[in-house]
């Protein structure tokens, strides 16, 4: 062989080389732009959510005002301070949804959006009773359990999907409850302004090593008639 066919084979296969390692370079670059894509997808996702969670929040703090000081002429006053206490839990379960919702936006270097940026405010022609903050509670939790099951069709990061699938679940539970209540199914008993911590009962339904979840609660245990 030739040094001049040496050196056209040579030339050939270090255009091959060269080729290859541009298509391996561009398929390493689409596959950083497809997961960039997707991340930032995940953080409009969660944001969205975000917002719902401090919504939800303001909405229990009116309510918890009303609840405290109902109208002398409304009809369900006497239902106010067993309300307030459910509305208390509740909104404190939305808070750790925010703040765990905040956490995952920014370890998938997101910016959470500010509660600052989020003003409530009831919708036009709502007046003020506690059957109506309750029906509003009832609308935003509907919303939310809806809202967050939507998002589990389009989250890529499996973390992500985790997290919305145990938050949704206790959305579902609040939704749950204040519907028995609005339909009068469910009335509050006596055990309602001593116990409303137990309505439901955990922020998160099951997460991955996470001790205060519904995964954790134990079973209720089983009894025997008594003995005749």
């Amino acid at each position: 062989m030739s040094n001049e066919e040496l050196s056209r084979r040579g030339a050939l296969g270090g255009g091959a080389a060269l080729l290859a390692g541009v298509g391996a370079a561009l398929a390493v670059s689409a596959i950083s732009r497809d997961a960039e894509a997707q991340s930032t997808n995940d953080v409009q996702v969660l944001n969205a959510l975000l917002r719902a969670e401090y919504e939800a929040q303001q909405a229990y703090d009116l309510a918890v005002g009303y609840f405290g000081s109902p109208d002398m002429a409304d009809p369900g006053r006497s239902l106010g301070p067993a309300a307030a206490l459910v509305a208390m839990h509740y909104r404190s379960q939305h808070a750790d949804h925010g703040m765990r919702l905040s956490r995952l936006i920014t370890s998938l270097q997101g910016t959470p959006v500010s509660s600052s940026a989020v003003v409530f405010t009831p919708p036009a022609g709502f007046t003020r009773t506690v059957q109506n903050f309750l029906r509003l509670a009832a609308n935003k939790e509907k919303g939310a359990a809806v809202a967050y099951t939507n998002a589990l069709k389009s989250l890529a990061s499996d973390t992500a999907a985790e997290l919305v699938a145990a938050i949704g679940g206790v959305e579902a539970q609040h939704f749950i409850v204040l519907y028995l209540l609005l339909k009068g199914v469910a009335t509050p008993g006596p055990a309602a302004t001593t116990m409303a911590s137990e309505i439901s009962p955990r922020p998160v339904v099951a997460i991955a090593g996470e001790t205060n979840s519904l995964a954790t609660l134990p079973d209720f245990e089983y009894t025997a008639l008594p003995m005749s």
